[in-house]
C-alpha cells in the first residue's frame, strides 16, 4: 500500500474528491457519454488487456486485478498522511466489454470509499470527466489507435487551466498516490488484424 506525505489541505481534498470541481458527471446521459466507448475491428480480449495495462501502469504495486467473464474489477488501495490528518481509501474500477452488432462496447465505472482522520468515512462515484477521458485516451493509445499516451503533466496542466483540482479531477491515474504517474508509457499493441472476408460457396454452374 502506497504511503504519501502531503499537506493537510490536500489530504482533505482527496477524501472529499475535490467537491468544488464543476466538470463532473451529473446525470445518466453524462455517464453514458463518458463511461462508454465503441470499438470496431477489435475483439473483447484485446480491449480488456489494454484496459488492464492502463490500470497496472498507473500504480504497479497497489492495483489488484480481479478477472470477470467479460472484463475485470481493478482495486487500488492508498494511504495518505500528514501531520494533523490522514486518509485511507480504495478505488474500484469495474470494466466490461460487451459484443454488439459490428462492434464491441466497453464501459467503465469508477468509485471510491475510505476513511479519514477521526473515523469519518467517505464513499461515492468518482464522477470527474477528465478522469474518464484520460482513461479512454490511454486505452486507445495501448490499442494503437492514437499516437499520444496522455502524460500526467499535460493532464494536470489542463485541469488547472480549467480551474479544476487535479487531485480530484484525475484520481488514481495521475493523483499524488499513483506511483506510475511519471513513468514512461507502456508498449503499444500491434494493430488489430482485420478478419479476412469469407466468400460464399460457388453455386453449381458458376
Amino acid at each position: 500500500m502506497l504511503k504519501f506525505i502531503m499537506p493537510l489541505a490536500a489530504v482533505i481534498a482527496v477524501a472529499t474528491l475535490a467537491g468544488c470541481n464543476s466538470h463532473r458527471i451529473v446525470d445518466r446521459d453524462d455517464f453514458l457519454a463518458e463511461a462508454t466507448r465503441r470499438y470496431k475491428g477489435e475483439d473483447r480480449e484485446r480491449i480488456i488487456r489494454a484496459a488492464e495495462t492502463v490500470m497496472k501502469h498507473s500504480d504497479p504495486e497497489d492495483v489488484e486485478i480481479r478477472h470477470t467473464a467479460h472484463g475485470f474489477t481493478a482495486l487500488r488501495k492508498y494511504f495518505i498522511y500528514a501531520v494533523l490528518a490522514a486518509a485511507t481509501g480504495r478505488e474500484k474500477w469495474e470494466f466490461t466489454v460487451e459484443e454488439a452488432p459490428g462492434e464491441m462496447v466497453a464501459s467503465v465505472s469508477i468509485s471510491e470509499a475510505g476513511q479519514g482522520s477521526g473515523g469519518s468515512t467517505f464513499e461515492g462515484q468518482m464522477d470527474n470527466v477528465p478522469l474518464y477521458r484520460l482513461f479512454w485516451k490511454r486505452v486507445d493509445y495501448v490499442l494503437g489507435r492514437r499516437p499520444d499516451w496522455g502524460y500526467c503533466a499535460y493532464a494536470i496542466a489542463e485541469a488547472r487551466a480549467a480551474g479544476q483540482n487535479p487531485v480530484g479531477a484525475l484520481g488514481g491515474l495521475c493523483g499524488p498516490t499513483s506511483s506510475g504517474a511519471d513513468a514512461p508509457p507502456p508498449e503499444q499493441f500491434a494493430p488489430a488484424l482485420s478478419k479476412p472476408l469469407t466468400r460464399a460457396p460457388a453455386m453449381a454452374g458458376q
